[in-house]
């Protein structure tokens, strides 16, 4: 939404922080998975795309060029501890699952993008001065 509005991307710590990014409908199959098979019944499984992995610097950088945003990247100090990587192992949601993410990074951003563009209207985020 702030890169539809314009407004400044905001980064907290240098953008180093690897993360592994899921779309939704993926998630939601997964979980739905998780209810439909016996096997998965006292189980736990990681659930993410491990195809999807960028820093939350690439992660800025994408959004702004789908969302042909003019945003500016800000970096704020990191007032919290942050797990530096973050990628989910899928092979156990794959073999008693048989579930793995389909939908890859640029794809699901895209799919936001054009969902905030067509539900909310753009207007900035930023506090009023």
């Amino acid at each position: 939404m702030r890169a539809l509005a314009g407004d400044e991307l905001v980064i907290h710590g240098d953008g180093s922080q690897i993360r592994a990014w899921c779309f939704v409908d993926d998630v939601v199959e997964a979980l739905l998975a998780m209810l439909e098979r016996e096997e998965a019944v006292g189980q736990v499984f990681n659930v993410g795309n491990p195809r999807s992995v960028v820093t939350v610097f690439d992660l800025a950088t994408r959004i702004k060029r789908l969302a042909e945003s003019d945003s500016e990247i800000v970096f704020k100090p990191l007032h919290y501890t942050d797990v530096e990587m973050r990628i989910p192992n899928v092979d156990k949601a794959l073999k008693l699952l048989e579930w793995e993410p389909r939908v890859d990074l640029d794809d699901g951003l895209a799919r936001t993008i054009a969902w905030y563009r067509e539900r909310q209207p753009v207007q900035s985020l930023a506090p009023s001065r």
